[in-house]
Protein backbone atom coordinates (compact mmCIF):
# COMPACT_ATOMS: atom_id res chain seq x y z
CA UNK A 1 0.00 0.00 0.00
CA UNK A 2 0.90 3.73 -0.20
CA UNK A 3 3.05 4.05 2.90
CA UNK A 4 5.41 0.95 2.48
CA UNK A 5 7.79 0.41 -0.57
CA UNK A 6 7.57 -3.99 -1.47
CA UNK A 7 11.51 -4.88 -2.13
CA UNK A 8 11.97 -7.76 -4.14
CA UNK A 9 8.66 -9.29 -5.10
CA UNK A 10 9.19 -12.13 -7.72
CA UNK A 11 7.26 -14.32 -9.79
CA UNK A 12 8.59 -17.84 -10.87
CA UNK A 13 7.71 -20.46 -13.70
CA UNK A 14 7.52 -23.74 -12.11
CA UNK A 15 5.11 -26.23 -11.92
CA UNK A 16 2.05 -25.63 -10.13
CA UNK A 17 0.64 -28.31 -7.71
CA UNK A 18 -2.64 -28.01 -6.44
CA UNK A 19 -3.30 -26.85 -3.13
CA UNK A 20 -4.57 -29.46 -0.58
CA UNK A 21 -7.10 -26.57 1.04
CA UNK A 22 -8.77 -26.06 -2.58
CA UNK A 23 -9.20 -26.90 -6.47
CA UNK A 24 -6.36 -25.78 -8.79
CA UNK A 25 -6.26 -21.94 -10.26
CA UNK A 26 -3.02 -21.02 -10.86
CA UNK A 27 -1.86 -19.55 -14.62
CA UNK A 28 -0.60 -22.51 -16.21
CA UNK A 29 3.41 -22.51 -15.28
CA UNK A 30 2.86 -19.87 -12.48
CA UNK A 31 3.58 -20.17 -8.77
CA UNK A 32 4.66 -17.48 -5.93
CA UNK A 33 7.83 -17.23 -4.96
CA UNK A 34 8.35 -16.53 -1.05
CA UNK A 35 10.06 -13.73 -0.52
CA UNK A 36 11.46 -11.39 2.28
CA UNK A 37 12.06 -7.96 3.03
CA UNK A 38 14.74 -8.57 5.40
CA UNK A 39 17.04 -4.92 4.02
CA UNK A 40 14.10 -3.20 5.62
CA UNK A 41 14.95 -3.10 9.21
CA UNK A 42 11.33 -2.38 10.97
CA UNK A 43 10.47 -5.41 8.89
CA UNK A 44 12.96 -7.67 10.12
CA UNK A 45 12.30 -6.38 13.40
CA UNK A 46 8.25 -6.79 13.43
CA UNK A 47 8.70 -10.59 11.66
CA UNK A 48 11.57 -11.45 15.12
CA UNK A 49 8.57 -9.58 17.61
CA UNK A 50 6.25 -12.19 16.37
CA UNK A 51 8.36 -14.83 16.69
CA UNK A 52 9.32 -13.90 20.17
CA UNK A 53 5.12 -13.80 20.97
CA UNK A 54 4.56 -16.98 19.84
CA UNK A 55 7.64 -18.44 22.01
CA UNK A 56 6.17 -16.57 24.96
CA UNK A 57 2.36 -18.23 24.42
CA UNK A 58 0.03 -18.48 25.22
CA UNK A 59 -1.48 -20.35 22.12
CA UNK A 60 -3.68 -18.14 20.22
CA UNK A 61 -6.90 -19.54 18.89
CA UNK A 62 -7.35 -17.21 16.02
CA UNK A 63 -3.89 -15.88 13.87
CA UNK A 64 -4.94 -12.43 12.10
CA UNK A 65 -2.69 -12.94 8.69
CA UNK A 66 -2.22 -9.81 5.80
CA UNK A 67 -0.81 -6.25 5.12
CA UNK A 68 -1.19 -3.31 6.53
CA UNK A 69 -5.08 -3.61 7.22
CA UNK A 70 -4.60 -5.94 9.58
CA UNK A 71 -1.16 -4.35 11.19
CA UNK A 72 -3.12 -1.87 12.00
CA UNK A 73 -4.72 -3.41 14.80
CA UNK A 74 -1.41 -2.34 16.68
CA UNK A 75 -2.17 1.02 16.31
CA UNK A 76 -3.53 3.32 19.02
CA UNK A 77 -3.78 6.78 17.40
CA UNK A 78 -6.43 9.04 18.09
CA UNK A 79 -8.79 9.55 16.72
CA UNK A 80 -8.39 8.44 13.15
CA UNK A 81 -5.84 4.77 13.91
CA UNK A 82 -7.14 4.04 17.23
CA UNK A 83 -8.12 0.57 16.84
CA UNK A 84 -6.52 -1.60 19.81
CA UNK A 85 -10.20 -1.48 21.46
CA UNK A 86 -11.91 -3.12 18.46
CA UNK A 87 -8.55 -5.70 19.09
CA UNK A 88 -9.37 -5.75 22.88
CA UNK A 89 -12.91 -6.53 22.06
CA UNK A 90 -12.66 -9.13 19.33
CA UNK A 91 -9.54 -10.49 19.44
CA UNK A 92 -7.31 -10.27 22.75
CA UNK A 93 -9.53 -12.25 24.51
CA UNK A 94 -9.05 -15.05 21.61
CA UNK A 95 -5.03 -14.72 22.85
CA UNK A 96 -4.83 -14.03 19.06
CA UNK A 97 -1.85 -12.85 17.45
CA UNK A 98 -1.24 -10.24 14.94
CA UNK A 99 0.48 -11.11 11.89
CA UNK A 100 -0.19 -8.56 9.67
CA UNK A 101 3.17 -6.56 8.04
CA UNK A 102 2.50 -3.32 6.23
CA UNK A 103 3.02 -3.41 2.61
CA UNK A 104 3.23 -7.07 2.43
CA UNK A 105 2.10 -9.08 -0.97
CA UNK A 106 0.98 -12.77 -1.14
CA UNK A 107 4.85 -13.27 -1.66
CA UNK A 108 5.91 -11.78 1.72
CA UNK A 109 3.15 -12.98 3.74
CA UNK A 110 4.35 -16.94 2.38
CA UNK A 111 8.02 -16.23 3.62
CA UNK A 112 6.90 -15.36 7.34
CA UNK A 113 4.65 -18.79 7.25
CA UNK A 114 7.67 -20.41 5.60
CA UNK A 115 9.78 -18.59 7.92
CA UNK A 116 8.55 -19.48 11.79
CA UNK A 117 5.41 -17.40 11.89
CA UNK A 118 2.97 -20.92 11.74
CA UNK A 119 5.45 -22.77 14.14
CA UNK A 120 4.78 -23.56 18.03
CA UNK A 121 0.75 -22.62 17.74
CA UNK A 122 -2.28 -24.33 17.07
CA UNK A 123 -4.97 -21.87 15.93
CA UNK A 124 -8.38 -22.49 15.51
CA UNK A 125 -9.15 -20.28 13.10
CA UNK A 126 -6.97 -18.11 10.29
CA UNK A 127 -8.09 -15.40 9.48
CA UNK A 128 -6.35 -14.21 5.81
CA UNK A 129 -6.92 -10.18 4.42
CA UNK A 130 -4.19 -10.07 1.97
CA UNK A 131 -3.94 -9.36 -1.76
CA UNK A 132 -4.38 -5.60 -2.68
CA UNK A 133 -0.66 -4.57 -2.81
CA UNK A 134 -0.59 -7.74 -5.09
CA UNK A 135 -3.07 -5.66 -7.87
CA UNK A 136 -1.40 -2.57 -6.66
CA UNK A 137 1.65 -3.92 -8.41
CA UNK A 138 -0.28 -4.68 -11.43
CA UNK A 139 -0.42 -8.45 -10.93
CA UNK A 140 -3.29 -9.66 -12.36
CA UNK A 141 -6.38 -11.45 -10.68
CA UNK A 142 -5.33 -15.31 -11.50
CA UNK A 143 -1.67 -14.65 -10.25
CA UNK A 144 -3.15 -12.85 -6.75
CA UNK A 145 -5.13 -15.73 -6.43
CA UNK A 146 -2.55 -17.96 -6.93
CA UNK A 147 -0.47 -16.15 -4.25
CA UNK A 148 -3.63 -16.61 -1.91
CA UNK A 149 -4.24 -20.31 -2.41
CA UNK A 150 0.00 -20.52 -2.11
CA UNK A 151 -0.79 -19.29 1.33
CA UNK A 152 -4.08 -21.40 2.54
CA UNK A 153 -1.84 -24.20 1.45
CA UNK A 154 1.22 -23.74 3.36
CA UNK A 155 -1.97 -23.43 5.88
CA UNK A 156 -3.35 -26.46 5.04
CA UNK A 157 0.35 -28.30 5.14
CA UNK A 158 1.22 -27.08 8.74
CA UNK A 159 -1.68 -27.01 10.46
CA UNK A 160 -4.38 -29.06 8.75
CA UNK A 161 -7.28 -28.93 10.90
CA UNK A 162 -7.03 -24.99 11.37
CA UNK A 163 -10.40 -23.42 9.40
CA UNK A 164 -9.32 -20.36 7.49
CA UNK A 165 -11.63 -17.55 7.44
CA UNK A 166 -10.89 -15.86 3.83
CA UNK A 167 -12.22 -12.19 3.67
CA UNK A 168 -12.18 -10.48 0.07
CA UNK A 169 -10.45 -7.93 -0.91
CA UNK A 170 -11.46 -4.38 0.60
CA UNK A 171 -12.49 -2.28 -1.74
CA UNK A 172 -10.37 1.51 -2.30
CA UNK A 173 -9.88 3.94 -3.76
CA UNK A 174 -7.58 3.91 -7.02
CA UNK A 175 -7.22 3.44 -10.53
CA UNK A 176 -9.86 1.97 -12.63
CA UNK A 177 -8.16 -1.30 -13.35
CA UNK A 178 -6.83 -2.02 -9.63
CA UNK A 179 -10.72 -1.84 -8.65
CA UNK A 180 -11.87 -4.17 -11.63
CA UNK A 181 -8.94 -6.48 -10.92
CA UNK A 182 -9.96 -6.40 -7.46
CA UNK A 183 -13.03 -7.47 -8.13
CA UNK A 184 -12.15 -10.14 -10.37
CA UNK A 185 -10.40 -11.72 -7.43
CA UNK A 186 -12.68 -11.77 -5.26
CA UNK A 187 -15.35 -13.06 -8.13
CA UNK A 188 -12.56 -16.10 -8.14
CA UNK A 189 -12.29 -16.63 -4.54
CA UNK A 190 -16.19 -16.88 -4.17
CA UNK A 191 -16.50 -19.10 -6.93
CA UNK A 192 -13.06 -21.46 -5.73
CA UNK A 193 -14.17 -21.76 -2.01
CA UNK A 194 -17.98 -21.99 -2.31
CA UNK A 195 -18.12 -25.07 -0.48
CA UNK A 196 -14.70 -26.12 1.06
CA UNK A 197 -14.59 -27.70 4.21
CA UNK A 198 -11.96 -25.73 5.37
CA UNK A 199 -12.17 -22.35 3.76
CA UNK A 200 -14.76 -20.00 4.56
CA UNK A 201 -15.11 -17.31 1.79
CA UNK A 202 -16.11 -14.11 2.95
CA UNK A 203 -16.90 -10.28 1.60
CA UNK A 204 -17.37 -7.67 3.45
CA UNK A 205 -16.84 -4.71 1.30
CA UNK A 206 -20.61 -3.83 1.12
CA UNK A 207 -19.99 -2.52 4.84
CA UNK A 208 -17.92 0.51 3.64
CA UNK A 209 -19.97 1.71 0.20
CA UNK A 210 -22.95 3.96 0.03
CA UNK A 211 -26.21 3.38 -0.40
CA UNK A 212 -25.92 4.44 -4.23
CA UNK A 213 -23.23 1.23 -4.27
CA UNK A 214 -20.30 4.17 -4.39
CA UNK A 215 -17.21 3.94 -1.57
CA UNK A 216 -17.64 6.19 1.30
CA UNK A 217 -14.41 7.41 1.83
CA UNK A 218 -15.22 8.85 5.62
CA UNK A 219 -14.54 5.32 6.78
CA UNK A 220 -10.55 5.24 5.66
CA UNK A 221 -7.74 7.70 7.13
CA UNK A 222 -5.63 7.88 4.56
CA UNK A 223 -7.51 11.26 2.55
CA UNK A 224 -7.24 12.78 6.18
CA UNK A 225 -3.68 12.30 6.22
CA UNK A 226 -1.48 15.64 6.14
CA UNK A 227 0.30 15.98 2.85
CA UNK A 228 -0.49 15.12 -0.92
CA UNK A 229 -3.57 13.41 -1.42
CA UNK A 230 -3.87 10.04 -1.03
CA UNK A 231 -6.33 7.27 -1.95
CA UNK A 232 -8.91 5.93 0.55
CA UNK A 233 -7.05 2.29 1.25
CA UNK A 234 -6.60 1.94 5.09
CA UNK A 235 -10.18 1.82 7.69
CA UNK A 236 -10.11 4.21 9.98
CA UNK A 237 -11.16 3.74 13.71
CA UNK A 238 -15.08 3.40 12.79
CA UNK A 239 -14.41 1.30 9.55
CA UNK A 240 -12.21 -1.23 11.29
CA UNK A 241 -14.78 -1.47 14.03
CA UNK A 242 -17.42 -2.20 11.18
CA UNK A 243 -15.26 -4.73 9.74
CA UNK A 244 -14.20 -6.97 13.20
CA UNK A 245 -18.50 -6.66 13.85
CA UNK A 246 -19.24 -7.85 9.91
CA UNK A 247 -16.66 -10.64 10.59
CA UNK A 248 -17.93 -11.90 14.34
CA UNK A 249 -20.50 -14.12 13.72
CA UNK A 250 -18.68 -15.99 10.90
CA UNK A 251 -15.98 -16.11 13.23
CA UNK A 252 -17.54 -17.04 16.27
CA UNK A 253 -19.20 -19.89 14.50
CA UNK A 254 -15.69 -21.24 13.43
CA UNK A 255 -14.23 -21.12 16.76
CA UNK A 256 -18.00 -22.90 17.86
CA UNK A 257 -18.50 -20.23 20.63
CA UNK A 258 -21.07 -17.53 21.38
CA UNK A 259 -19.96 -13.84 19.71
CA UNK A 260 -17.65 -12.23 21.79
CA UNK A 261 -20.77 -9.74 21.53
CA UNK A 262 -24.14 -10.70 21.51
CA UNK A 263 -25.74 -10.81 18.08
CA UNK A 264 -28.23 -8.09 18.75
CA UNK A 265 -25.57 -5.68 19.67
CA UNK A 266 -23.35 -6.18 16.75
CA UNK A 267 -24.82 -3.41 14.81
CA UNK A 268 -21.37 -1.64 13.86
CA UNK A 269 -22.35 -3.34 10.53
CA UNK A 270 -25.38 -3.59 8.46
CA UNK A 271 -25.75 -7.83 8.39
CA UNK A 272 -28.44 -7.80 5.30
CA UNK A 273 -25.81 -6.68 3.13
CA UNK A 274 -22.89 -8.93 3.75
CA UNK A 275 -23.39 -11.75 1.47
CA UNK A 276 -23.62 -15.21 2.92
CA UNK A 277 -24.35 -18.82 2.43
CA UNK A 278 -26.93 -20.81 4.30
CA UNK A 279 -27.28 -19.85 7.67
CA UNK A 280 -29.83 -21.80 9.13
CA UNK A 281 -30.29 -25.50 8.71
CA UNK A 282 -33.54 -26.22 7.06
CA UNK A 283 -35.54 -29.53 5.76
CA UNK A 284 -33.99 -29.62 2.32
CA UNK A 285 -30.06 -29.56 0.96
CA UNK A 286 -29.56 -25.86 0.51
CA UNK A 287 -25.92 -26.50 -1.33
CA UNK A 288 -28.26 -28.90 -3.53
CA UNK A 289 -30.44 -26.44 -4.61
CA UNK A 290 -27.98 -24.17 -5.56
CA UNK A 291 -26.22 -26.49 -7.66
CA UNK A 292 -29.00 -27.25 -9.42
CA UNK A 293 -29.87 -23.61 -10.18
CA UNK A 294 -26.35 -23.21 -11.89
CA UNK A 295 -27.35 -26.56 -13.59
CA UNK A 296 -30.29 -24.89 -14.71
CA UNK A 297 -28.84 -21.87 -16.35
CA UNK A 298 -26.82 -23.85 -19.25
CA UNK A 299 -30.15 -25.23 -20.19
CA UNK A 300 -33.23 -23.00 -19.49
CA UNK A 301 -33.21 -19.26 -20.78
CA UNK A 302 -35.94 -17.92 -18.53
CA UNK A 303 -38.48 -15.67 -19.30
CA UNK A 304 -38.90 -15.15 -15.88
CA UNK A 305 -36.54 -15.27 -12.46
CA UNK A 306 -38.50 -15.30 -9.52
CA UNK A 307 -36.09 -14.40 -6.38
CA UNK A 308 -36.62 -14.79 -2.78
CA UNK A 309 -36.65 -17.12 0.64
CA UNK A 310 -39.60 -20.11 1.04
CA UNK A 311 -42.64 -18.38 0.19
CA UNK A 312 -40.71 -18.48 -3.72
CA UNK A 313 -39.53 -22.00 -2.88
CA UNK A 314 -42.66 -23.44 -1.90
CA UNK A 315 -44.71 -22.06 -5.11
CA UNK A 316 -43.45 -23.90 -7.40
CA UNK A 317 -41.33 -24.51 -10.87
CA UNK A 318 -37.88 -25.30 -11.21
CA UNK A 319 -35.55 -26.32 -10.02
CA UNK A 320 -37.97 -29.33 -8.58
CA UNK A 321 -38.95 -28.80 -4.62
CA UNK A 322 -40.20 -31.44 -2.30
CA UNK A 323 -43.07 -29.23 -1.05
CA UNK A 324 -45.16 -27.12 -3.37
CA UNK A 325 -47.92 -25.05 -2.14
CA UNK A 326 -49.37 -23.67 -5.22
CA UNK A 327 -48.97 -25.33 -8.58
CA UNK A 328 -52.30 -24.61 -9.90
CA UNK A 329 -51.81 -20.78 -9.83
CA UNK A 330 -48.05 -21.22 -10.92
CA UNK A 331 -49.62 -23.13 -14.57
CA UNK A 332 -52.53 -20.47 -14.33
CA UNK A 333 -49.50 -17.12 -14.40
CA UNK A 334 -46.73 -19.09 -16.26
CA UNK A 335 -48.16 -22.04 -18.19
CA UNK A 336 -45.29 -23.40 -20.02
CA UNK A 337 -43.29 -20.29 -19.62
CA UNK A 338 -39.68 -21.00 -19.11
CA UNK A 339 -39.25 -19.61 -15.26
CA UNK A 340 -36.58 -20.12 -12.88
CA UNK A 341 -37.43 -20.18 -9.10
CA UNK A 342 -34.25 -18.79 -7.24
CA UNK A 343 -36.33 -19.10 -3.61
CA UNK A 344 -34.36 -20.60 -0.98
CA UNK A 345 -36.60 -21.63 2.22
CA UNK A 346 -35.08 -19.51 5.21
CA UNK A 347 -33.14 -17.00 3.26
CA UNK A 348 -32.25 -13.40 4.13
CA UNK A 349 -31.09 -10.84 1.86
CA UNK A 350 -27.71 -11.91 2.60
CA UNK A 351 -28.03 -14.89 1.35
CA UNK A 352 -29.83 -13.82 -1.64
CA UNK A 353 -26.75 -11.75 -2.37
CA UNK A 354 -24.49 -14.63 -2.39
CA UNK A 355 -26.04 -16.89 -4.61
CA UNK A 356 -26.16 -13.92 -7.08
CA UNK A 357 -22.01 -13.30 -6.39
CA UNK A 358 -21.77 -17.41 -7.16
CA UNK A 359 -23.53 -16.92 -10.25
CA UNK A 360 -27.60 -17.98 -9.96
CA UNK A 361 -28.43 -15.34 -12.83
CA UNK A 362 -25.42 -15.61 -14.94
CA UNK A 363 -26.74 -15.53 -18.14
CA UNK A 364 -29.91 -15.91 -18.02
CA UNK A 365 -30.85 -12.36 -19.43
CA UNK A 366 -34.86 -12.76 -18.22
CA UNK A 367 -37.50 -10.09 -19.39
CA UNK A 368 -38.69 -10.04 -15.81
CA UNK A 369 -37.47 -10.76 -12.39
CA UNK A 370 -39.27 -10.90 -9.54
CA UNK A 371 -37.85 -10.30 -6.46
CA UNK A 372 -39.92 -10.94 -2.57
CA UNK A 373 -37.22 -11.35 0.48
CA UNK A 374 -36.97 -9.57 4.12
CA UNK A 375 -39.29 -11.31 6.13
CA UNK A 376 -36.50 -13.35 7.36
CA UNK A 377 -34.20 -10.68 8.10
CA UNK A 378 -36.82 -9.09 10.65
CA UNK A 379 -36.65 -12.68 12.72
CA UNK A 380 -33.13 -13.21 14.58
CA UNK A 381 -31.66 -16.67 15.48
CA UNK A 382 -28.81 -17.94 17.29
CA UNK A 383 -27.08 -17.56 14.24
CA UNK A 384 -28.42 -14.00 12.50
CA UNK A 385 -29.25 -11.35 14.40
CA UNK A 386 -32.69 -9.42 13.46
CA UNK A 387 -32.11 -6.68 10.79
CA UNK A 388 -33.91 -3.00 11.45
CA UNK A 389 -36.60 -2.15 8.78
CA UNK A 390 -33.96 0.29 7.13
CA UNK A 391 -31.32 -2.13 7.06
CA UNK A 392 -33.31 -5.12 5.48
CA UNK A 393 -34.19 -2.24 2.27
CA UNK A 394 -30.41 -1.57 2.20
CA UNK A 395 -30.43 -5.42 1.04
CA UNK A 396 -33.02 -5.40 -1.20
CA UNK A 397 -31.48 -2.31 -2.59
CA UNK A 398 -27.83 -4.50 -3.20
CA UNK A 399 -30.34 -7.30 -4.51
CA UNK A 400 -31.80 -4.88 -7.29
CA UNK A 401 -28.27 -4.13 -7.61
CA UNK A 402 -26.79 -7.26 -7.88
CA UNK A 403 -29.81 -8.01 -10.67
CA UNK A 404 -28.92 -4.83 -12.52
CA UNK A 405 -25.57 -6.00 -12.95
CA UNK A 406 -25.77 -9.54 -14.54
CA UNK A 407 -29.13 -8.23 -16.38
CA UNK A 408 -29.62 -4.85 -16.94
CA UNK A 409 -32.37 -5.10 -19.24
CA UNK A 410 -34.08 -7.14 -16.91
CA UNK A 411 -37.65 -4.94 -15.48
CA UNK A 412 -37.24 -5.68 -11.65
CA UNK A 413 -40.04 -6.08 -9.39
CA UNK A 414 -40.05 -5.79 -5.56
CA UNK A 415 -42.56 -7.24 -3.92
CA UNK A 416 -43.91 -5.57 -0.42
CA UNK A 417 -42.84 -7.98 2.36
CA UNK A 418 -46.24 -11.04 3.01
CA UNK A 419 -48.46 -10.01 5.98
CA UNK A 420 -47.27 -12.76 9.06
CA UNK A 421 -49.11 -13.91 11.92
CA UNK A 422 -53.27 -15.10 11.86
CA UNK A 423 -53.88 -11.51 13.91
CA UNK A 424 -53.27 -7.55 13.24
CA UNK A 425 -51.62 -7.88 16.85
CA UNK A 426 -48.76 -10.13 15.72
CA UNK A 427 -45.57 -8.27 16.81
CA UNK A 428 -44.24 -9.26 13.04
CA UNK A 429 -46.85 -7.17 11.40
CA UNK A 430 -44.89 -3.45 13.15
CA UNK A 431 -41.74 -4.41 11.75
CA UNK A 432 -42.90 -5.25 8.21
CA UNK A 433 -45.38 -2.48 8.21
CA UNK A 434 -42.27 -0.10 8.75
CA UNK A 435 -40.31 -2.11 6.20
CA UNK A 436 -42.84 -2.19 3.29
CA UNK A 437 -43.10 1.57 4.05
CA UNK A 438 -39.67 2.65 3.66
CA UNK A 439 -39.54 0.09 0.33
CA UNK A 440 -42.28 1.70 -0.93
CA UNK A 441 -40.33 5.59 -0.23
CA UNK A 442 -36.72 4.35 -1.53
CA UNK A 443 -37.96 2.69 -4.95
CA UNK A 444 -40.71 6.04 -5.52
CA UNK A 445 -38.63 7.90 -7.83
CA UNK A 446 -36.78 4.74 -9.57
CA UNK A 447 -38.60 4.27 -12.78
CA UNK A 448 -36.68 1.10 -13.36
CA UNK A 449 -37.92 -0.95 -9.97
CA UNK A 450 -42.06 -1.63 -10.13
CA UNK A 451 -43.03 -1.94 -6.10
CA UNK A 452 -45.98 -3.86 -5.72
CA UNK A 453 -47.37 -4.30 -2.30
CA UNK A 454 -50.66 -6.83 -2.37
CA UNK A 455 -50.70 -7.48 1.75
CA UNK A 456 -54.07 -6.04 1.67
CA UNK A 457 -55.14 -9.12 -0.39
CA UNK A 458 -54.22 -11.09 2.33
CA UNK A 459 -56.39 -9.86 5.00
CA UNK A 460 -59.95 -8.85 6.02
CA UNK A 461 -61.30 -5.47 7.44
CA UNK A 462 -59.92 -6.06 10.54
CA UNK A 463 -56.27 -6.81 9.19
CA UNK A 464 -56.72 -10.44 10.36
CA UNK A 465 -55.90 -13.44 7.47
CA UNK A 466 -58.45 -14.44 5.33
CA UNK A 467 -58.73 -18.43 6.20
CA UNK A 468 -57.15 -20.44 3.32
CA UNK A 469 -54.86 -17.62 2.49
CA UNK A 470 -51.88 -19.24 4.35
CA UNK A 471 -51.34 -22.11 5.76
CA UNK A 472 -49.11 -21.33 8.80
CA UNK A 473 -49.37 -17.42 8.87
CA UNK A 474 -46.29 -17.13 7.03
CA UNK A 475 -46.80 -19.20 3.82
CA UNK A 476 -49.08 -18.84 1.39
CA UNK A 477 -51.48 -21.93 0.36
CA UNK A 478 -53.04 -22.03 -3.20
CA UNK A 479 -55.51 -19.52 -2.94
CA UNK A 480 -52.68 -16.97 -1.39
CA UNK A 481 -50.81 -18.11 -4.51
CA UNK A 482 -53.68 -17.40 -6.77
CA UNK A 483 -53.19 -13.89 -5.29
CA UNK A 484 -49.99 -13.51 -5.90
CA UNK A 485 -50.10 -14.76 -9.41
CA UNK A 486 -53.32 -12.38 -10.44
CA UNK A 487 -51.08 -9.47 -9.24
CA UNK A 488 -48.56 -10.64 -11.09
CA UNK A 489 -50.50 -10.82 -14.02
CA UNK A 490 -51.92 -7.65 -13.94
CA UNK A 491 -48.67 -6.36 -13.66
CA UNK A 492 -47.63 -7.71 -16.76
CA UNK A 493 -44.87 -10.10 -15.89
CA UNK A 494 -43.62 -12.28 -17.88
CA UNK A 495 -45.84 -10.52 -21.32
Amino acid sequence: MQAFVLAGAVWQAAPAAASPAAPAMCESGGTVAATDRLNEPWWAKRHAGVLARIVRGPNPDVILIGDSITHNYDKMILPDEHFSRTWDRFYAPRHAINLGSGGDTTSNVLWRLRHGELDGVSPKVALLLVGTNDTARNRTAAQTVCGIQAIIGELATRHPTTRVLLLGILPSEGPAQKVATDRAVNAMLAALYAEDPRVTYLDVGTIFLRPDGSLDTSMFYDPRLPGPKRDAVHPDTFGQARMAAAVEPTLARLLQEPPRVPLARLSEANSAIIPLPRLEQDSYDWYERHRAVLALNDTMRPRVVMIGDSITHFWAGQPDSARRNGPIAWQKLFGRMPVLNLGFGWDRTQNVLWRLRQGEMRGTAPRDVVINIGTNNLVGTENARANTPAEVVAGIDAIVRAVREVSPASRITVMAIFPRGTAATDPHRAPIVETNRLIAAHFAADRTVRYLDIGARFLDRNGSLIPGMMIDGTHPGERGYAVWAQALSQAGVGR
